[in-house]
């Protein structure tokens, strides 16, 4: 069994509609699996934490974040691996 790994998705901008549709399109069509999401609209800004499962991923993580990016130009966009945070922890 393949085991799994997860990475956080992090998107922060001004509030227009579909932006969560674009965001799990584009992990979709990569291959990624959506595992959670938290979503919070604050007046006119959108945060959004999305935690995906990228085992399966058809390309590499930093393209997935750059197609992303790609499909909301006006968003702040990161993608982390879950190495990176639990690397952090270990400090």
């Amino acid at each position: 069994m393949e085991k799994k790994e997860n990475a956080v998705l992090t998107i922060v901008g001004k509030n227009d509609i579909g932006i969560l549709a674009k965001a799990a399109t584009a992990v979709a069509e990569a291959r990624g699996s959506v595992v959670q999401v938290s979503q919070i609209v604050m007046d006119d800004f959108f945060t959004m934490n999305m935690l995906i499962d990228v085992s399966g991923l058809g390309c590499t993580i930093h393209q997935l974040e750059e197609n992303i990016k790609a499909e909301l130009p006006n968003a702040e966009v990161h993608l982390m691996h879950e190495n990176i945070f639990t690397s952090m922890h270990s400090i």
